[in-house]
């Protein structure tokens, strides 16, 4: 079962947003930019685009608020799978983000989070070149936590085309990496489903199962029950406890997960359908085939109708690349 890539670099914008030196109007700009990056990264995605709006029309902003405000305008459109949206923010932001050497870091985080767009749009081989221009970038700065980030993505778009041995790769310095920097919740969780994944490739049921744990403890101590990462947890765990032949345990662990992001997501979100797919292969295991049948052909007609909703015009600027 596919992992959905997140945006862990939320909250290293977030700590660039509110640290750094400046005026009392400057610093107020800042502080209305991290709320709106705090409102996306809680499910708030129309609030914080109507926030950064705000900012955007007011003039206000300098060059590097201006290039953060439509990265994090991005990250929010992309949440309500507004994608043509996102990635006209995403590429804004790396037109002016680029011409700003000393803030490389916030070039390679819109570089990344770009990336993220695309493996959302399933182009994963233009999504790949974006993810390893930004871990050029934080390979200059030395800077080891967004390097490591960068790998767990890596090794994520890896796995998920079927190279094993290039998502290993990436993983093993994405763990490297990690031992160097302070990590936070939501980045260890990531690098942990990681080696879930890997151990789900490998047929490892029971290394599966004690990574995706680990992951869940941390999105459960980090966003409490109600949050989809938390949802998504659950549903990770319970197909890992599945493959390793505790099927009460996991379709109780995938109907926790399954309540949690119908409550903060929504039945047409797309891990939703993706949980109720990997719940139907489960159930199908339990025994219980007619009513596994239904719901995987139903959630896999909502998912089919979804995709096609999605941005099929959207073409990637050839700035990205330069």
């Amino acid at each position: 079962m596919n992992n959905l890539r997140v945006h862990p670099f939320a909250v290293i914008l977030a700590l660039m947003l509110v640290a750094t030196p400046g005026l009392s109007g400057q610093a107020s700009a800042r502080e209305r930019l991290a709320r709106a990056l705090s409102l996306e990264r809680d499910g708030q995605a129309e609030q914080a685009i109507a926030a950064i709006q705000v900012l955007l029309d007011s003039k206000s902003l300098d060059t590097v608020e201006t290039g953060q405000a439509w990265d994090i305008l991005g990250l929010a459109y992309q949440s309500r799978r507004e994608f043509a949206s996102a990635q006209h923010a995403f590429e804004q932001s790396l037109r002016i983000l680029e011409n700003v050497p000393a803030n490389a870091r916030g070039y390679g985080m819109a570089l990344d989070n770009f990336g993220g767009l695309l493996v959302a749009l399933g182009q994963p081989e233009e999504a790949g070149r974006i993810q390893e221009k930004a871990l050029h970038v934080f390979e200059k700065i030395n800077d080891h936590a967004s390097v490591a980030i960068v790998c767990s993505n890596l090794a994520a778009l890896a796995f998920g085309q079927k190279q094993v041995r290039r998502g290993r790769k990436y993983l093993d310095r994405a763990q490297k990496e990690a031992q160097l920097a302070s990590l936070d919740d939501d980045k260890l969780a990531a690098l942990s489903s990681m080696r879930g994944w890997l151990s789900v490739i490998e047929g490892d049921a029971a290394g599966a199962v004690a990574a995706y744990q680990v992951s869940l403890d941390l999105w459960t101590k980090r966003h409490g029950e109600q949050h989809p990462s938390t949802g998504w947890g659950y549903v990770l765990l319970g197909d890992a406890k599945a493959a390793a032949g505790e099927l009460t345990s996991a379709l109780a662990d995938m109907r926790t997960g399954l309540a949690v992001i119908e409550r903060t997501q929504g039945r047409q979100d797309e891990r939703y359908l993706k949980a109720e797919i990997a719940y139907a292969g489960v159930l199908e295991r339990s025994g219980a085939r007619a009513e596994a049948a239904q719901l995987k052909t139903e959630a896999e007609r909502e998912l089919q109708k979804l995709h096609h909703a999605q941005c099929d015009g959207c073409t990637i600027s050839a700035a990205a690349f330069r």
